[in-house]
């Protein structure tokens, strides 16, 4: 018997199926039928860098996404799409808290530091051991890799020629730099 006979609403599936067929009218069906999860998950990444309407339109896309990748093989449509809304969500918020580089205009030596304080023995004294103190501190924390490309970044060299310079990937240099970053906050 047919859905309609017995007046059953269609699975996800069967909605599915049908946008990909070009019926706009089942993609409200289901739009409709997923929203209070979008929002729910919506609310649920609240107060991290964004507003609630950005992280709607987020899972939206997530849910479209799921649409469009959709096989009807390897999962539930419900599965999937709340796994692609839930990664659209992640990936927004990481991209926010990510920080590739750090603007070569913001970084202060310490060299130079030391160096404001040459006009007086004592500051100098006290500026080196300090200096010494520090880096100790940040170079325990840092493995081998860590700490090699942490110096030639504070050298002022750019991602290319650190991963040059010590025969690795940029994506090694930009992983190195990332966990430096997270040990040291």
């Amino acid at each position: 018997m047919s859905e309609n006979c017995n007046n059953l609403a269609p699975t996800d599936e069967e909605l599915v199926a049908r946008i990909k067929d070009g019926d706009f009218d089942s993609f409200g069906v289901l739009y409709s039928r997923y929203f209070p999860k979008m929002r729910t998950m919506a609310y649920s990444f609240q107060g991290m860098s964004y507003e609630l309407e950005d992280l709607l339109q987020e899972a939206a896309i997530g849910f479209y996404t799921a649409i469009n990748g959709y096989d009807g093989v390897s999962a539930r449509f419900s599965t999937f799409c709340y796994t692609c809304m839930q990664r659209r969500l992640i990936g927004l918020i990481r991209k926010a808290n990510r920080k590739k580089e750090i603007p070569h205009n913001n970084i202060v030596r310490l060299e130079d530091i030391a160096a404001v304080c040459e006009d007086n023995p004592e500051h100098i004294i006290i500026a080196n051991e300090d200096y010494k103190s520090l880096k100790s501190k940040v170079f325990d924390k840092l493995s081998d890799l860590e700490r090699k490309v942490l110096s030639e970044y504070l050298a002022g060299k750019d991602y290319a020629a650190i991963a040059q310079e010590l025969g690795v990937t940029k994506k090694t240099v930009d992983n190195a730099l990332y966990r430096v970053k997270n040990k040291l906050a």
